[in-house]
């Protein structure tokens, strides 16, 4: 499920069954570590750094909260260096009593001027999961 805003920003909330990121993982900062270990792998990623990572509660649950600063290299031939800054936030959710897992995330300009962090921490605060 994805939320966009007007400045073209958008928020995604992903889920599936809790079984299969349960093999992998045995918790939800394994799952949050892994997704943020792609994302500075990712070939138009530079200069990753983690701002911040805090656990949450949803009821029972435990979630994983990230927040994260990389400059996004722009790609292809006329490119020349150019880098475009970038934040990203992201939950992470296993969810017991309704066996699903839950992520949400987002990928921000550096300039909003902490938009996205308010945004975000609503979105977090009211999230239920059963």
């Amino acid at each position: 499920m994805s939320f966009q805003f007007p400045d073209k920003v958008r928020i995604f909330l992903t889920w599936g069954e809790l079984e299969k990121v349960s093999k992998r993982f045995k918790s939800t900062e394994e799952h949050a570590e892994y997704s943020l270990n792609a994302m500075q792998k990712g070939k138009n990623v530079k200069n990753f750094e983690r701002v911040s990572r805090d656990s949450m509660a949803s009821r029972h649950d435990k979630g994983t909260v990230n927040k994260v600063r990389f400059d996004e290299m722009a790609s292809g031939p006329f490119a020349r260096g150019k880098a475009t800054p970038r934040e990203a936030h992201s939950m992470h959710v296993h969810c017991e009593n309704s066996k699903r897992y839950f992520v949400l995330y987002t990928m921000t300009p550096r300039s909003d001027e902490g938009r996205y962090d308010k945004i975000m921490a609503e979105m977090r605060d009211s999230f239920k999961c059963h």
